[in-house]
């Protein structure tokens, strides 16, 4: 899950933020790991993108194993 806090961002680091949760659950394509929720944590002001679990790890990780 990636969590974005909204509280401290700009209008337009908002904006990106919602864009990219609109793109990704537009996406679908067996190489790229899938949007399955979204939900705001009123709280702590945070957006929490729910993906779906990468068991083998993300792209940073096989990249530093190169």
């Amino acid at each position: 899950m990636k969590k974005v806090k909204m509280g401290m961002l700009s209008s337009k680091e908002k904006e990106n933020a919602l864009n990219e949760v609109r793109i990704l659950a537009s996406i679908q394509n067996p190489f790229i790991v899938q949007y399955k929720d979204v939900f705001y944590e009123e709280n702590t002001h945070t957006l929490c993108i729910v993906m779906e679990f990468a068991a083998k790890g993300d792209l940073l990780n096989k990249i530093n194993k190169s």
